[in-house]
């Protein structure tokens, strides 16, 4: 063995066990709407008027909000039952 092996072998070195431990990354809060001020929306496959619907949503419907891919107009949403599309943003009221 060479001088720094026996060194470390007589070290007593103390770890903090939490030093290591990366923290878990926050995961924000979804954001929910409401269907409001329509008696039935479309969820549209695509964020334009005339896109093909994939369902239709009541009034007071819950949806879960995906600001990241939604656009000016439409909100990217998913229903309670997992359907996912576009709704007009002037429908879905977001207010806490």
């Amino acid at each position: 063995m060479n001088k720094y092996n026996d060194y470390m072998a007589n070290q007593q070195i103390s770890v903090d066990e939490n030093a290591y431990v990366t923290p878990e990354p926050e995961v924000p809060e979804p954001t929910v709407g409401t269907v409001v001020d329509c008696p039935r929306l479309n969820v549209r496959v695509k964020p334009r008027a005339n896109a093909d619907v994939v369902c239709i949503i009541e009034r007071d419907s819950k949806v879960m909000i995906d600001e990241e891919n939604s656009t000016e107009n439409f909100y990217k949403i998913c229903t309670e039952v997992g359907i996912e599309g576009y709704c007009m943003k002037q429908f879905i009221d977001i207010s806490v």
